[in-house]
C-alpha cells in the first residue's frame, strides 16, 4: 500500500527535529565511554543491512552523527504519539527519493536500536 505524502511544513519539522537531535548526538559523544553497547552503532549498522545510503536519499553529505539524529528525531516523535507510518510519511518529503520499503526499514532501524519503548 503506498504511504502518502505529507505538506511541506512537515518536512521542515522533521529536518528541524533532525538537526537537534544531530546536536544532541554531538553532545552525548562528548559523555565518558560506557560498558555496554552503542545504540548508535547499532543504528548505523541496522542502516546498512538495509541498504539505507542517507547521502544518497538526501542528496546531501551525512555524517555519522547526523544519521543517529536522524534516528533521535523519529524516535522523539514516537515517544510523542506519533505513529510509525506517519513517520515513514515524513520521510519523503525530506528524500524524495527514499522508497516506501526503505522509509519502513528506516523507522524500524530507529525503533530498534534507538527506541525499542516505541516498539508494539
Amino acid at each position: 500500500m503506498p504511504i502518502g505524502r505529507r505538506t511541506n511544513s512537515y518536512s521542515q519539522t522533521m529536518l528541524t527535529r533532525a538537526l537537534l537531535g544531530a546536536a544532541f548526538a554531538a553532545t552525548c559523544a562528548l559523555q565518558p565511554p560506557q560498558a555496554h553497547a552503542d545504540p548508535g552503532n547499532d543504528f548505523v549498522a541496522a542502516l546498512d543491512r538495509y541498504g539505507i545510503d542517507l547521502t544518497a536519499l538526501m542528496s546531501k553529505s551525512m555524517s555519522r552523527q547526523d544519521a543517529i539524529g536522524l534516528g533521535q528525531a523519529i524516535c522523539g516523535d514516537l515517544q510523542h504519539g506519533s505513529s510509525a507510518t506517519t513517520e515513514a510519511n515524513g520521510l519523503h518529503k525530506m528524500m524524495p527519493k527514499i522508497t516506501d520499503k526503505q522509509a519502513g526499514n528506516l523507522v524500524s532501524a530507529a525503533q530498534s536500536a534507538l527506541c525499542p519503548d516505541t516498539l508494539p
